[in-house]
């Protein structure tokens, strides 16, 4: 990875409205770094795609967790990180969605994590400590303003 020039990281409680209040962060922090509609779009998408997925699917019980998300800016490259201690869960392991068909013809799932793999490079770590660690590059059209 290429040294970061700039980069913002939050710990968010394993809720929809802590997500959320996390994901607006971030869109403020990068709209300021003038990073383009397209790039925020894409920036959300994955930040909530992949945040509700450790919400839903990372613990079986009701309690209380906190996931670690991390923002960093790069020369034309954004670099998303989550990490959490759920259930070790490899999104490069899910088989690719069923796209044929209609909607009531195809199986629910996998078709946000195929996506964030389609807009961006995806990479997945579990550590020793059992933490899911998982980063995505986005290339950045690089016409961003001054900070």
């Amino acid at each position: 990875m290429q040294s970061a020039t700039d980069n913002i990281e939050r710990h968010c409680l394993n809720n929809i409205a802590e997500l959320e209040k996390c994901i607006d962060d971030f869109i403020n922090w990068l709209t300021k770094h003038g990073v383009s509609p397209h790039t925020l779009y894409l920036a959300r998408f994955i930040i909530e795609e992949m945040g509700t997925n450790i919400i839903k699917y990372g613990y079986d019980d009701n309690n209380t967790h906190t996931f670690f998300l991390k923002l960093s800016l790069a020369p034309c490259k954004l670099y998303i990180l989550l990490k959490d201690d759920g259930h070790e869960f490899n999104p490069l392991n899910t088989p690719t969605p069923n796209l044929s068909g209609g909607l009531e013809e195809r199986t629910p799932g996998g078709l946000g994590i195929w996506l964030v793999q389609k807009f961006g490079k995806m990479e997945y770590e579990r550590t020793k400590d059992h933490k899911n660690i998982i980063r995505v590059t986005l290339k950045l059209d690089c016409v961003m303003g001054d900070k």
